[in-house]
Parts: C-alpha cells; structure tokens; sequence
C-alpha cells in the first residue's frame, strides 16, 4: 500500500483538510484555555500567511497534528466527564449506605438497652420468687443470647460503617487530586 507498489494518490489530501474541518468545529465546541486553544488553532488553520509559507507537507502534518490535538482533548474530557459522574454516583450509594448502617445500629442500640432492662428485672423477680426460679433462669438465659446477638451484630455494622466511612473518605481524597 505505498506508492512505490503502485498506489500514486492516496487522497491523504482530502483526508488530512476533512479531519481538520471536523477538528476545527469541535474545537468551537470545545471549552479550553486560550494557550491550548492557540496552539491547536496554529495547526488546524487554513490560513497561511505571506511570511509564513509553509511547505505543503509540513502544512498537512502540522493540521494533522492539530487535528489529532483536539481529538484527545476532547476524549479526555469525555473520560472526565464520566469518571466524575461515576464517582459521584458511588459517593451517592456509599453514602446511603452509612445512613441505612447508621441507622440500623441506632436501632439495634435501642433493643439492647430494652433488653437489659429486662434482663435486670427478670434478675431482681427471680431472687424474690424462689418457686419459678429455675423457669426464670432460662428465660434470662434465652434473653442473654438474644443480647450476645445483638451485641454481635451491632459489632458486625459497626465495623462495616467504617469500612464504608473510610471508602468515602478514599473517594473524596481521589476527587480532591
């Protein structure tokens, strides 16, 4: 496919003109700083000025190069663009994570302060009752594995907060660099 097997005309021309067309209406498109807009408009041109003469080859590469140019800024910021909407969507979901965690734990609290109380009074009932003490005695037994459990849990959620506070705290680091 070189033009010494055979291939004179190539239309690399009109390859090269067409690519910095579309480079140049992306680049309206586009919003950048004035030096790289500058350095990318000094290739795309079309415009050559009388002190300026090029040569014809080093015109297209420079507009092909400017073509190419605004091509990965624009694909950066599409890549930027989505990572930001990734994270923040992450950062949504851990978030209502933690809450749901939060919550869960605060309830969880709740049931185990209910449930000491009970165990104490069912404590206090069986010193004074000496005919149902032995039934009362599974009954705390029961309501102190019931406690252990919860306990447990309440381990278990708190320790999946913190693995979720400190996700966050990665995320939001990452979107600070």
């Amino acid at each position: 496919m070189w033009p010494e097997e055979g291939f004179e005309d190539l239309y690399r021309d009109n390859f090269i003109r067409a690519a910095g067309r579309v480079a140049r209406r992306k680049l309206d498109q586009m919003e950048t700083g004035p030096y790289q807009r500058a350095l990318i408009c000094c290739g795309i041109t079309t415009k050559v000025d009388a002190e300026d003469e090029r040569v014809p080859i080093l015109q297209q590469a420079m507009e092909y190069t400017g073509a190419v140019g605004t091509m990965v800024m624009d694909k950066l910021a599409y890549v930027h663009e989505r990572t930001e909407t990734g994270l923040g969507m992450a950062m949504n979901g851990i978030e209502r994570e933690v809450t749901r965690v939060e919550e869960t734990v605060i309830e969880h609290t709740m049931l185990i302060t209910e449930v000491q109380g009970d165990v104490e009074n069912l404590i206090a009932r069986a010193r004074t009752s000496a005919n149902i003490e032995d039934a009362l005695r599974i009954e705390v037994t029961g309501l102190r594995h019931l406690v252990s459990q919860l306990l447990h849990r309440v381990t278990a959620l708190e320790g999946r907060q913190e693995l979720l506070k400190r996700s966050s705290d990665r995320i939001t680091n990452a979107d600070d660099l």
